[in-house]
């Protein structure tokens, strides 16, 4: 997984993820809870996981 910072505070964990695997959402939902795990100071509800690239807008 790719992690990116956006300007206003979110933290965003981006990666492929076969959707038709019957444990993507389990696997994302673990990677974000390691993330936070690893980053205790982070407000975890700024923490996304986005399956697929994650790409800042021109403004970013």
């Amino acid at each position: 997984m790719e992690v990116s910072h956006t300007l206003d505070g979110y933290w965003v964990l981006s990666g492929y993820i076969d959707p038709e695997h019957e444990e993507a959402q389990t696997i994302m939902a673990k990677a974000k809870e390691q993330f936070i795990e690893a980053n205790p100071l982070i407000d975890s509800a700024k923490v996304v996981v986005v399956n697929g690239e994650f790409k800042h807008g021109k403004d970013d």
